[in-house]
């Protein structure tokens, strides 16, 4: 039997963003960006933006949190690709 870990229902990832980003550890996530796409690596800046919040990664890359559809292992209750 598979088991898949997930936020609850309209669960949001930012808590653990914020977490992973003050204890400097390193994120793996899949997020929207014209199809699933995967990223990796620290998370160097949390903020907020025209009403949405964001995560920038160590590669420069800017990613919209309700963009993410997982987080270390961690998945959006809605997401079933997998």
């Amino acid at each position: 039997m598979d088991l898949r870990e997930t936020l609850p229902p309209k669960g949001s990832f930012y808590k653990l963003v914020v977490e992973l980003h003050q204890t400097q550890q390193k994120a793996s996530l899949l997020y929207e960006d014209s199809g699933v796409t995967r990223a990796g690596g620290m998370i160097t800046k949390v903020y907020s933006k025209d009403n949405r919040q964001f995560l920038q990664l160590d590669s420069g890359l800017e990613i919209p949190i309700d963009q993410i559809y997982a987080l270390n292992g961690l998945f959006s209750s809605d997401y079933s690709e997998c």
